[in-house]
């Protein structure tokens, strides 16, 4: 029992270990946020190349490609990269789960580089 004016200890690793939750919580958030960021992606480059005046007949030059690639790659490599910080910090204060969804994040990004620039740089060489 405590009397008016005390209050009881708290653990002191009670803050890192909810600051490393949350974390952990928000790179799982990003993982699930991968798909619908790839789906936003591809309608951002499709929209920027319509934009462009290209309708998807025909060659496109390359520099039409890159100018409509670069902010889709972006949008969809967004989430990917924010699980895998947020994984890793998570790992660091403590949670050592927050390793999935950085490996997860780490993949989803490699994934997308390589996807996406290797055409571009197959129609350059």
């Amino acid at each position: 029992m405590t009397s008016h004016g005390q209050v009881p200890p708290v653990a002191s690793d009670s803050t890192g270990t909810l600051h490393a939750r949350r974390l952990l919580r928000l790179a799982w958030i990003a993982v699930v946020a991968i798909p619908f960021a790839f789906v936003a992606g591809m309608f951002a480059g499709e929209g920027l190349l319509a934009l462009q005046g290209y309708t998807g007949e025909g060659a496109v030059p390359p520099g039409a490609v890159a100018l409509a690639a670069g902010p889709a790659i972006l949008l969809i490599l967004a989430p990917a990269l924010a699980a895998a910080v947020l994984g890793f910090r998570a790992r660091s204060h403590g949670q050592s789960q927050g390793i999935i969804p950085a490996v997860i994040g780490i993949v989803a990004a490699a994934f997308t580089i390589i996807t996406n620039m290797l055409p571009l740089l197959l129609r350059l060489g």
